[in-house]
């Protein structure tokens, strides 16, 4: 029974204690990491449930920040996408050598240089790959006339009668 009190406290505290350390005056806030999922597994689930607004607005900007470790720099403008590890770099540690997928890439490159793939199979997936953009434009174009429709598309019918 004594431990029921000391929930209701400790739950008040966290609702009133901020959920990052401030900033200095003209800094960016410190959380401690590049990594969004490492950002997200320290804090604990009641807390985001508390502070959602906190913890997105954190996670936002982890999101557009290098994610090599102790780097700084703002990727959401120009930034590189490694194809290994999907993660986000800045131009400075864009190269996967730089970042420590280099062994990945080597090995990838050996693989398709000891195996490659059939002249047969790349036409076929070049074949599927225009199919799809096929398609997601006729759906595109489906929607774009769904919501003409939806939005007024039928009075310009009436109007010419």
């Amino acid at each position: 029974m004594a431990d029921d009190p000391n929930k209701p406290s400790t739950s008040s505290k966290t609702e009133d204690a901020p959920l990052f350390p401030p900033a200095k005056p003209g800094k960016r806030v410190d959380y401690g990491t590049n990594n969004t999922l490492e950002l997200l597994e320290r804090i604990p689930s009641q807390v985001v449930d508390l502070k959602l607004d906190d913890v997105l607005t954190a996670v936002k900007e982890v999101d557009n920040l290098c994610d090599y470790p102790r780097c700084k720099t703002k990727t959401s403008l120009m930034g590189q996408d490694c194809q290994h590890c999907k993660k986000r770099f800045c131009f400075k540690h864009g190269l996967p050598e730089v970042h420590g997928c280099g062994e990945e890439i080597k090995r990838d490159e050996r693989k398709k240089f000891l195996h490659p793939k059939p002249a047969k199979t790349i036409r076929q997936e070049e074949d599927v790959k225009n199919a799809k953009k096929r398609l997601d434009a006729k759906l595109k174009e489906m929607q774009l006339g769904r919501t003409q429709k939806a939005t007024g598309g039928g009075s310009k019918k009436k109007n010419g009668k």
